[in-house]
């Protein structure tokens, strides 16, 4: 008996003993997940961006390469001849990634495989570096109208280990783009390629976390730090130290964070941006599910303690397929659900926390309408009654798209998908089905449309999308609304293409697009309708006609002023003005045609009147 007794007393002994273990594993486990799971995905991130910039290194060196060899057989060209130059180009072709081949003899005159004359190039960097011998990769991006945004690589062309000319091959900003593609996390991270002064140069297919709008690293955060204790300039400092390193920032109200490594070439950095929230939620489904696990253990242990082995092999396949789907929906933010049209009961399973913290696994129809309607947007609601109309149509399925407020506040836009099972007679028994979020989907479908709506080389709206969305807004307007439309014809534009050259012709276009949206807030319409013609569309607001009239003024004013530049290339100056006209909605017309005709007459009175001046449409 006492025997007995002491088993049973080192059984509860061994029981508690292990429960303590377990509670105690868990709170430490959990306690230290953040910081572990943290320092092992910078390791990995940091020596992946190591290894991606030395692939980049290399893949960039080979075209260099590439383009060495191919100005070997050039040793026996007359380099002093333009007639020879011109010859033996015309012989060549593109090769490589490069998009163009050009080459300079020994005054300066280049030509390119088509045989074109790209004129003379000898005061340029690359043809005097070339000319001492050495190798130049350009660290901007370059315009040029027949092959959109590039970048060069400049090679000499030796003759008795003597420089006679350079060859310059030109390949697009989209190879780029797929030399720096990362490997791992490719579905949650952009990899970007930056310049010293952290323009960035090219960003991967995966660019959702940088998107195209933003040009400079540094414009990335709102924040620097975890704290916003880190400044731009420590950023700079830490990239002008040459060195590895991972730095946390906010973007808005997002956390993410910047993995940069130098690439070893032209003083760039390549650099991976990873959402913090993908670390958050990695730690947050560990520790939910190593909770899950001591659970079932200490339930297992008090309980069933004999037949802890054979529950334990039970559980274990319930346990794996569970983390299977809990993996999933978490993943893809997906929830299965099953309604009841009998009992008028709804069962939900998956990542409910993401659209409610305080969401249940099952709801009743009352709270289907007073709880989960609510989260619906106010131009969704239509599907609550489009599953209610189940019972009077026949209908086998339901498909449906839809946004929902969740958890942070911010509505998301998620796909229904169901089955109807329906009875003998044809009445709907259950509708079975899931819920994903498509929000990345929807707004990867918005990008493309963005990218055939925006002018490649002004970043504004093409001539098609800003007369669409100008008409639009007419179409659903009354006289009640004030509207200006502004065009915005450039002086002397001509006069910088033919004595500063296209490239700067292309600087201008891009600086005045950027100057004209300094002037023109997100809520107004700025699109390029022509070479160097502008326009702008003002929408006003709660404003009368007479304060309406001096904000016009005001807005037509400005753009003359912050237009009015010169550009050189250090030998020569254009003075770039602006001759500005505006036509005002419901007075001058109230369709595009009527309003962008008025506008157009009197932009031809600032013309005629000295230029650098607006007038508007009496």
């Amino acid at each position: 008996m006492a025997q007995k007794i002491r088993i049973h007393i080192t059984t509860v002994l061994a029981v508690i003993f292990t429960i303590a273990i377990l509670f105690g594993s868990f709170f430490w486990f959990s306690h230290n997940t953040d910081s572990m799971i943290e320092g092992t995905t910078k390791f990995y991130l940091e020596t992946n961006a190591r290894s991606q910039a030395a692939a980049f290194n290399t893949k960039l060196a080979n075209q260099v390469e590439l383009l060495r060899t191919a100005a070997r057989s050039w040793e026996k060209v007359d380099m002093t001849s333009d007639e020879a130059v011109h010859k033996a180009i015309l012989l060549g072709q593109t090769f490589g990634s490069f998009s163009r081949i050009s080459v300079a003899g020994t005054n300066g005159r280049m030509f390119d495989t088509a045989g074109k004359d790209r004129g003379d190039v000898t005061q340029t960097l690359y043809f005097k570096r070339a000319m001492r011998g050495d190798v130049t990769i350009s660290d901007t991006i370059l315009s040029d109208g027949e092959i959109g945004d590039n970048l060069y690589i400049a090679v000499p062309i030796l003759q008795n280990q003597k420089s006679y000319g350079v060859m310059l091959g030109q390949f697009p900003i989209s190879v780029l783009s797929d030399l720096i593609e990362a490997v791992g996390f490719q579905e949650t991270s952009t990899s970007i390629l930056l310049s010293s002064d952290g323009m960035i140069l090219a960003r991967s297919a995966t660019n959702e976390l940088v998107t195209s709008r933003i040009k400079n690293f540094y414009d990335l955060g709102t924040k620097w730090g975890l704290n916003g204790e880190l400044s731009v300039k420590d950023i700079k400092l830490d990239i002008m130290g040459g060195k590895t390193f991972t730095v946390p920032y906010q973007s808005g109200t997002r956390d993410r964070l910047a993995i940069l490594t130098p690439v070893g070439m032209n003083n760039w950095y390549y650099a991976i941006v990873i959402s913090q929230d993908l670390i958050r939620n990695q730690s947050h489904t560990l520790s939910m599910n190593l909770l899950v696990v001591e659970f079932v253990l200490i339930f297992a242990f008090v309980l069933l303690f004999v037949t802890i082995l054979h529950l334990l092999r039970s559980m274990a396949v319930v346990e794996m397929a569970n983390d299977r789907f809990q993996m999933v929906t978490s993943q893809t933010q997906a929830i299965v659900f099953d309604y009841d049209f009998v009992k008028q009961h709804l069962e939900l399973n998956g990542n409910l926390k993401f659209i409610n913290k305080n969401a249940k696994d099952s709801y009743s129809t009352e709270e289907i309408f007073n709880k989960l309607g609510k989260l619906l947007h106010e131009n969704d609601k239509s599907i609550l009654d489009e599953i209610i109309d189940l019972r009077n149509n026949d209908k086998a399925s339901v498909l449906s798209e839809m946004r929902i407020q969740c958890a942070d506040g911010n509505y998301y836009w998620h796909r229904l998908t169901g089955t109807v099972v329906r009875d003998d007679d044809g009445q709907p028994r259950r509708l079975v089905g899931n819920f994903v979020n498509v929000e990345d989907e929807i707004n990867k479908q918005k990008l493309l449309k963005q990218k055939a709506e925006i002018d490649p080389l002004s970043g504004l709206l093409n001539k098609g999308a800003f007369t669409a969305y100008v008409s639009d807004l007419l179409a659903e307007s009354n006289e009640e609304n004030l509207y200006a439309f502004y065009i915005i014809d450039l002086d002397n534009f001509k006069k910088v293409n033919d004595t500063l050259g296209h490239i700067v012709g292309d600087h201008v276009i891009s600086d005045v697009a950027q100057k004209l949206c300094t002037v023109f807030s997100e809520n107004d319409y700025v699109g390029r309708i022509g070479g160097d013609e502008f326009a702008a569309f003002l929408k006003l607001s709660g404003t009368g006609l007479k304060m309406g009239r001096k904000i016009i003024e005001a807005k037509a004013k400005a753009a003359c002023a912050i237009i009015n530049e010169i550009y050189s290339d250090d030998k020569n100056e254009v003075n770039i003005t602006s001759s500005i006209g505006v036509s005002i909605y419901p007075k001058n017309g109230k369709k595009f045609e009527d309003l962008y005709k008025n506008a157009d007459s009197v932009l031809y009175k600032s013309k005629n009147g000295g230029k650098n001046q607006y007038n508007i449409c009496e």
